[in-house]
């Protein structure tokens, strides 16, 4: 009643095999653009805001790694501030404790200095 059909699928493509793989290998080129000074900064933030759609895909990518690389700066100088203020409530810490225990001396001294007035 029912048959079999053939598939209809084409088999899937095989791997590489090792050796095409490093050809491959050896004709792959990745060109990563250099950082700008920063006037061209300038000039490109400018670009960037009146024609952005003149802009070549190296400069897009420019833009992304000196995007990527203030963002990279900037957590880094938040957690160094973060440390500093952490460092800074222990140190406070600490003087606040010292000047406790000053206090206390000099109080225990006063009334001791008060009771030997008297006799």
């Amino acid at each position: 009643m029912f048959r079999k059909s053939k598939a209809k699928v084409d088999p899937p493509p095989v791997a590489p095999s090792l050796d095409e793989i490093l050809e491959d290998l050896e004709t792959f080129e990745i060109n990563k653009p250099t950082v700008g000074s920063t006037t061209d900064n300038v000039d490109l933030e400018h670009a960037l805001m009146t024609e952005p759609e003149n802009l070549s895909i190296q400069t897009w990518w420019r833009v992304f790694d000196e995007y990527d690389q203030k963002v990279k700066k900037m957590a880094e100088t938040e957690e160094n501030l973060e440390s500093q203020r952490n460092q800074l409530k222990d140190c406070y810490d600490k003087l606040e404790a010292n000047a406790n225990k000053l206090k206390e001396g000099i109080k225990k001294q006063q009334s001791l200095i008060n009771v030997a007035l008297k006799n």
